[in-house]
């Protein structure tokens, strides 16, 4: 199968090409570096299959040079400040708009250069439409420490033929809400949409004219934003042409979209493809992309800016013993204690799998097995007994539980730590349960991850 054409099926079915994972790749899934440099950070990098990720000196693309920077997209991650975690309670009757904080103030510093808000996070819910819309999207998410970029969330409706936003709207709406970073209207190409020579040429067209009129009517209109220009394509040569096209019309900033799902050789294919098109001017964003490992190769191929959540989300949506990571490259499963008055529980109690009275006992006791072990006043074993105790009740795939449970007790990796989050509330950060403390784990690990980041980028 030639190159190009496995870029193709690749990004149309999200499929396992060369040993890589189908679904949204999180950055601890990019393959490691089987040869790194200790003199050198854009160290050699290979894949499982030999494929080469390094890009030698006479392939760099000509803006090789310029600030890298990471976003963080938005998505209301949020915790209360002041939950009380062993009652397992909010502050009631707050207002978790004002009362909860995100990580930049909880950390009182950004782990990101950026934040990325679609269109469609803000229009989820009326209350947090009129709220963004009565102040800036700055002052809504209280960051001033770098730029907002604003899309369209194309994947909100990648299903109808058509995008539901008029160009003139986007415009005033970027405008309005005080984005600093503005993105044109795009149409996704993926799936099954990649494998139709018409449908995926028809949206081809219609990003390239929506770009083409953004660009047009924002030179003309004396708007404060930067605007970018998206490029979609289903190929090496479709995603050049259509970058190609952005230079044209006169853009200084675009981005790559429809990659996020794309496995890792296919993206390297495709950026050696565009770069040819880069000029040392021009700042090129890849949407839903930032593995650490392949941040060398992205940056020589004339990558700037990125965005992803990965490391935040796999707090709470990884079940492979990837929940909490650390800088040494490191990852740890969290402790599994659901609560007694969650879904999972109460469907257990109604289907008769065990009374509503044992497992709030055995929940307690897990509950408090750990924070004792956290101040030295248990044993490992006792503690990791009474853990899988509840466990077990639980049931599920849940026999591994036994071994990952006991390399995070006995290594402690919150202790070492020494982000904000992990020295306020200990072994907390650990326990998988709620939203106060996925998410504060989903904090650290951006932390994590943005020290890496800006390490590899030096």
């Amino acid at each position: 199968m030639s190159q190009t054409k496995t870029a193709v099926v690749s990004i149309a079915n999200e499929k396992i090409v060369n040993g890589e994972q189908k679904g949204l790749s999180p950055e601890y899934q990019t393959e490691r570096s089987e040869c790194r440099s200790e003199d050198n950070k854009e160290s050699r990098l290979k894949g499982k299959n030999e494929f080469d990720f390094w890009i030698p000196d006479k392939e760099v693309a000509k803006n090789y040079g310029l600030p890298v920077k990471y976003f963080i997209p938005e998505w209301d991650d949020r915790v209360d400040p002041d939950y009380n975690f062993i009652a397992d309670e909010p502050v009631m009757g707050r207002d978790p708009y004002t009362h909860d904080l995100y990580a930049h103030e909880i950390y009182g510093m950004s782990n990101y250069d950026g934040v990325l808000i679609s269109k469609v996070t803000i229009e989820e819910s009326q209350t947090k439409r009129e709220k963004v819309s009565s102040m800036s999207v700055h002052d809504f998410i209280r960051f001033s420490d770098g730029p907002i970029m604003g899309d369209c969330g194309a994947f909100s409706y990648i299903k109808q033929p058509e995008p539901p936003y008029q160009t003139v709207e986007i415009l005033d709406y970027y405008e309005k809400m005080g984005f600093d970073y503005g993105v044109s209207i795009d149409h996704l190409i993926v799936g099954d949409i990649a494998l139709d020579p018409d449908e995926r040429k028809r949206r081809f067209n219609i990003t390239r004219d929506n770009a083409n009129e953004f660009y047009s009517l924002w030179n003309k209109g004396g708007y404060k934003f930067k605007p970018i220009g998206v490029a979609q394509g289903w190929d090496p040569q479709s995603f050049c042409e259509s970058v190609a096209c952005l230079v044209d019309m006169g853009y200084e900033r675009i981005a790559l979209g429809s990659l996020a799902r794309a496995p890792s050789k296919v993206i390297i294919e495709i950026l050696k493809e565009v770069r040819e098109v880069i000029p040392d001017y021009l700042k090129v964003h890849l949407f839903g992309v930032a593995r650490l490992d392949l941040l060398p190769a992205f940056r020589r191929l004339g990558m700037t800016s990125f965005d992803s959540a990965s490391y935040l989300r796999s707090a709470w949506l990884n079940s492979n013993g990837k929940n909490y990571f650390t800088l040494d490259g490191s990852h740890y499963s969290a402790i599994r204690v659901p609560p007694t008055d969650g879904r999972t529980v109460k469907k257990m109690v109604e289907q008769g799998r065990g009374s509503m009275e044992l497992f709030k006992i055995l929940e307690g006791e897990a509950l408090k097995a750990l924070r004792r072990y956290d101040k030295g006043l248990a044993a490992l074993d006792e503690t990791l007994e009474k853990v899988l105790a509840y466990d077990r009740l639980i049931g599920g795939d849940r026999g591994r539980h036994a071994e990952m449970y006991r390399r995070t007790l006995e290594e402690q990796p919150w202790k070492s730590c020494g982000c904000k989050i992990c020295e306020d509330v200990g072994i907390e950060v650990i326990i998988f349960r709620r939203n106060n403390r996925n998410r504060r784990r989903g904090f650290h690990n951006t932390y994590v991850f943005y020290k890496l980041f800006q390490e590899i980028c030096k």
